[in-house]
């Protein structure tokens, strides 16, 4: 297992979240798999979409589905689930490595009851449940106005933001993330290549390509670059270092590159975004 999880602390958010909004809110590890859950028993309605093999298979495909989106994207979805219900997905990163899910499920908007129980009766259509049994527990879940949904899904953000720093999640010592997240801080200022990552993690490229998609949502080459350009921002911030010298610090070997890729990545140059900083700070001095 990758990701360690403080479940004692855990369950407490969760408990908060419920207490707010009524949802169920919930946890998956890296690999979409539901860790901690409150309430942790499953409306009525997911119930019967469960009970049958191919609803069951759909709700695992979904989460899978969610799970890839948010660790592409790094952010809050707000997203239509199999079964016709909204649901919530956000992140959870250390060091931008994605190490699990926050979620709220199950939930209705009620903002046109009549056309949202349409649509999820047409998305359950193929599971052949009784109609009857699946409104009434259609009509029970609680209903989330899109602007409550909007804060907390806002919410939801902060609160997976907030886990690392507060010890509430981490990556498992000796696993092959903590291995690559801890390699990738440690030799930044070096030269990389896939070569050199696998011989030193003792890993093939196929499992380097998996491990990286699974943590970071892109290539290896892909993060290694975002990581070079964030410890070139906080150096360009906190320092007086020259370009030339930066590079020294973060793995470029060609200064003119570093400017390239620097304006691509931020869409300024290094000395647009000093400047920017100290703008800033004498705004606030």
């Amino acid at each position: 297992m990758g990701t360690v999880f403080n479940k004692k602390e855990l369950l407490v958010l969760l408990q908060d979240f419920h207490c707010l909004t009524g949802l169920r809110s919930a946890v998956f590890d890296s690999y979409g798999i539901e860790v901690l859950a409150y309430p942790p028993e499953l409306p009525a309605y997911c119930r019967l979409i469960r009970s049958v093999p191919d609803g069951k298979t759909g709700c695992y495909l979904c989460d899978q589905a969610a799970c890839r989106k948010a660790t592409r994207q790094k952010q809050t979805i707000i997203y239509p689930c199999h079964a016709g219900l909204i649901e919530v997905i956000t992140p959870v990163q250390i060091d931008g490595a994605v190490v699990g899910f926050l979620l709220l499920s199950h939930i209705v908007q009620g903002a046109d009851e009549q056309s949202e129980w349409s649509y999820a009766q047409k998305c359950c259509s193929a599971y052949a449940i009784d109609k009857t049994a699946l409104q009434k527990a259609y009509n029970v879940l609680p209903h989330t106005p899109y602007p409550v949904l909007k804060s907390a899904a806002d919410l939801l953000a902060l609160a997976a933001a907030a886990l690392y720093q507060k010890g509430l999640t981490r990556l498992a010592a000796g696993s092959a993330q903590e291995k690559l997240s801890r390699y990738l801080a440690e030799h930044l200022d070096e030269t990389l290549t896939n070569e050199t990552i696998c011989r030193d993690l003792s890993l093939s490229r196929t499992g380097l390509y998996y491990l990286s998609r699974q943590l970071y949502g892109c290539g290896i080459n892909e993060q290694i670059t975002h990581l070079r350009i964030q410890k070139a921002m906080k150096l360009l911030c906190d320092t007086n270092l020259s370009n030339a010298q930066i590079c020294q610090q973060i793995g470029f070997l060609d200064d003119n590159y570093f400017y390239r890729v620097f304006r691509k990545q931020t869409g300024l140059t290094p000395r647009q975004y000093r400047d920017s900083i100290l703008a800033d700070t004498a705004k606030t001095e």
